[in-house]
């Protein structure tokens, strides 16, 4: 069975929420120099504080990055290279990233301005993928999965996605790019990542649907990544396993040239305090391989609940995440983004989650704490009882529980972001 359809309801809600106009501020063309491209034609062409109109309000709102502004350093000294390099940022979050959210603009608008081609790391199984509109992704039913989101009887070492999947005979995983944007239409290096104790696992591997080849996976008890090249453009590649019970395989990147890659790690019903279960060593690993200049986390709703008013053991644990995430990537920068508005019925009308501002709070804390930066996303997006005219703009940018982005307001996020990362670049 391959699995490329949604249920009914499901193909219902996305056509709803995911299927409008995408919002994003762009200019051209652009120049050479990044200090000169896109982010100052954005700036200079809003003279408010509010960017985005809708037939009834104004939608979001310039926040500076706040924080400390030093421990950029190392993500701004790599942007500055990226003609000769390839910079990366890693975007983990909850559900509000999930199906590329918020990361597919990041993504789009720092790519305009510094390079790069390509979505960077896709799972080889994704629960978004019928949301995803950056990579259509296809894969057989027959893979073994663990997660730090579902289970992990067997104790399997999870990636830095938080999945690990094992194939079976016949296993296979398809990537095909998309033209949502001219920054992912096509890639020439496509990087497997596993993690194989087997030696005589291969996989087979055809780009654009062409003659098969096969590689055998490095037998070591680390992270690998196989890197494969076309001399032409390619759309599409398919990976076809044997039967490898001590292969944990991760995900791929497809990539295509230097610039900036943002790899999109969301986790469902998360809080962001299960990321210390993947071990400090695959971390490692894949900090070798990827060299990660950026590490973003976007938690929060998970954690509100009535039954709290004090969020300091949420505090207390986060703090722990994000010192482990220090030793794991010595040379990234943290960027903490609050937890965004999120509202709930009192009466015939909706107002932010009381316990929206508890949260805030603890965050703030956090980030002072752990000395890293800061960018107040419920403040951007407006702030008390904001959310609702999210939910009621033209074209809808949140959708109807009151929580969530749609496709456009995960945008207009990443429009606010890119501006309040980019003011502090100039700054360099």
């Amino acid at each position: 069975m391959v699995i490329t359809k949604l249920n009914f309801n499901f193909l219902c809600l996305m056509a709803i929420t995911f299927l409008t106009p995408t919002v994003l501020v762009t200019a051209e063309p652009f120049s050479d120099n990044p200090k000169e491209s896109f982010f100052n034609v954005l700036a200079e062409s809003v003279t408010a504080d509010n960017l985005y109109s809708t037939a009834t309000t104004l939608l979001g709102k310039k926040i500076p990055i706040t924080g400390n502004l030093e421990q950029l350093k190392y993500f701004f000294g790599a942007l500055k290279q990226s003609k000769n390099k390839k910079v990366r940022i890693g975007h983990f979050g909850d559900s509000i990233i999930f199906g590329d959210v918020i990361t597919e603009g990041l993504r789009e608008n720092l790519q305009q301005s510094f390079g790069g081609n390509g979505a960077g790391f896709v799972s080889i199984n994704t629960e978004d993928y019928g949301m995803r509109k950056t990579t259509t992704v296809s894969f057989s039913n027959d893979w073994s999965e663990a997660s730090l989101f579902k289970r992990n009887a067997n104790n399997l070492p999870l990636g830095i996605n938080g999945c690990a999947f094992v194939p079976a005979n016949g296993s296979f995983a398809k990537f095909e790019t998309t033209r949502l944007t001219k920054t992912l239409k096509s890639f020439k290096t496509v990087r497997l990542f596993y993690n194989n104790q087997d030696a005589a696992c291969s996989v087979k591997y055809s780009f654009n649907n062409g003659a098969s080849q096969s590689k055998k996976l490095d037998a070591l008890n680390k992270v690998r990544d196989l890197v494969l090249t076309t001399p032409t453009d390619a759309t599409s590649i398919r990976f076809d396993f044997n039967t490898c019970p001590k292969a944990y395989i991760y995900g791929v990147s497809l990539e295509n040239g230097n610039g900036v890659y943002v790899d999109n790690f969301p986790m469902k019903g998360q809080s962001g305090v299960q990321l210390t279960d993947i071990t400090l060593p695959v971390l490692k690993d894949f900090n070798v391989l990827l060299d990660y200049k950026l590490i973003i986390l976007n938690y929060g709703v998970n954690v509100i609940s009535p039954q709290n008013s004090d969020y300091q053991w949420y505090e207390t644990k986060m703090e722990k995440v994000i010192n482990y995430l220090k030793s794991a990537f010595p040379n990234a920068s943290i960027l903490l983004v609050s937890v965004g508005d999120k509202s709930v019925k009192k009466g015939t009308s909706f107002v932010t989650d009381p316990g929206i501002p508890l949260l805030l709070k603890a965050q703030k804390n956090l980030a002072e704490k752990t000395k890293i930066a800061f960018w107040n996303l419920f403040e951007a997006m407006g702030g008390a009882n904001s959310i609702e005219d999210w939910v009621n703009g033209k074209p809808q940018m949140a959708l109807r529980d009151y929580c969530h982005l749609t496709s456009d307001g995960g945008n207009l996020v990443a429009d606010l972001l890119t501006e309040a990362l980019m003011n502090e670049f100039k700054k360099q």
